[in-house]
């Protein structure tokens, strides 16, 4: 087994994929490791869109392989199950839910248990509050968690996806133009 791919968070080798004959990635080989940060440049049309959702499931490559934590073969697992393993994405259209509070929706996305019944009976416990608080002060929106998100400017929102993708403690977070 390769050593790079078992001592990384993200490994793809040799990924492909083709739209009608076009190579939207040719041989694409990146290795991140534990803790490490990457900006992927390029104009549109490079190819860097078409990453991300190669790993995250949304295209599947023609070719290549792609793993997370050195043994997951993230090829053969569907959007969910990948989003299940705590890879988060954020699209270049913040996304977040309009007629809600800023704390709503962070309270929404925060890690835990996500059946019906679990989100219906749902009370913020000490450790909930003191991750709420944290995510509210990275995103530097604090004074602003009793807002309605539709509120928000087009930034902020971008900044509350990304505090809603954090309150989900992802091991990877992908980060798609974040200051468009």
């Amino acid at each position: 087994m390769n050593e790079g791919r078992v001592t990384s968070v993200l490994y793809l080798d040799g990924v492909t994929v083709s739209f009608d004959g076009f190579k939207a990635l040719n041989n694409l080989s990146l290795i991140i490791d534990p803790g490490e940060m990457r900006a992927i440049i390029g104009p549109n049309g490079a190819g860097k869109t078409t990453m991300m959702d190669v790993i995250t499931g949304k295209t599947r490559p023609d070719s290549g392989e792609i793993f997370f934590n050195g043994d997951t073969d993230l090829i053969e697992l569907d959007e969910a199950d990948i989003a299940q393993l705590g890879i988060g994405r954020k699209f270049q259209k913040p996304t977040v839910f309009e007629n809600q509070t800023v704390t709503q929706n962070l309270e929404l996305a925060l890690a835990g248990a996500r059946s019906v019944m679990d989100t219906l009976t749902w009370f913020a416990s000490a450790a909930d509050k003191d991750r709420l608080a944290q995510t509210l002060e990275t995103i530097r929106l604090q004074d602003m968690r009793q807002k309605m998100a539709r509120e928000l400017s087009h930034g902020q929102k971008q900044w509350l996806e990304i505090g809603m993708l954090l309150a989900q403690e992802p091991r990877l977070l992908l980060v798609d133009e974040p200051a468009a």
